[in-house]
């Protein structure tokens, strides 16, 4: 195996053990509840789960997006509600890195998000555009300072309380 490949199947035996000794035990109770899967989360902000797809010029650990589905496989096998969470995450996550630019912004917050293993909440969903996922009315508002603000009207973030 290359070096690459052997850190994807390491990547993967973690989220199996987690999946196993964490996100299945808890599983009723987050159903039953209807509760955020916060132990899982926890466990994988551990094992830098959350930065996994960051590539390793920026410290996250480069993993492939083959190896990242099959996390979100293995964590739905055990608790939906968690697979949820990650998948939804690891989107943002690979939107950032997609149009990731040198210099930008982006370098810096996938630093941060690598340092401090940050869950970004999804926001998919937006007041006025009909259901069209596909399209945003939002707009980048370029301040004096030279700061930019973004404001979207959504009627859901998805676990935003806890990002």
């Amino acid at each position: 195996m290359t070096v690459v490949a052997d850190r994807d199947v390491a990547f993967l035996d973690g989220i199996r053990r987690i999946a196993d000794e964490v996100a299945a035990p808890n599983s009723v109770a987050v159903d039953r509840d209807a509760a955020f899967p916060a132990d899982t989360i926890a466990a994988l902000k551990e094992v830098r789960a959350l930065s996994a797809f960051v590539p390793t010029e920026l410290g996250g650990d480069g993993i492939a997006f083959r190896a990242i589905a099959a996390a979100c496989f293995e964590l739905g096998r055990r608790c939906g509600a968690s697979a949820m969470v990650y998948a939804m995450h690891q989107i943002q996550v690979a939107t950032l890195v997609r149009h990731l630019e040198p210099g930008s912004w982006h370098e810096e917050y996938l630093r941060e998000l690598v340092r401090d293993q940050r869950l970004i909440a999804s926001v998919t969903s937006e007041v006025g555009t009909g259901g069209d996922m596909g399209r945003s009315i939002a707009a980048v508002t370029p301040g004096d300072d030279g700061a930019v603000t973004f404001e979207k009207q959504a009627p859901t973030v998805s676990y935003g309380a806890r990002s």
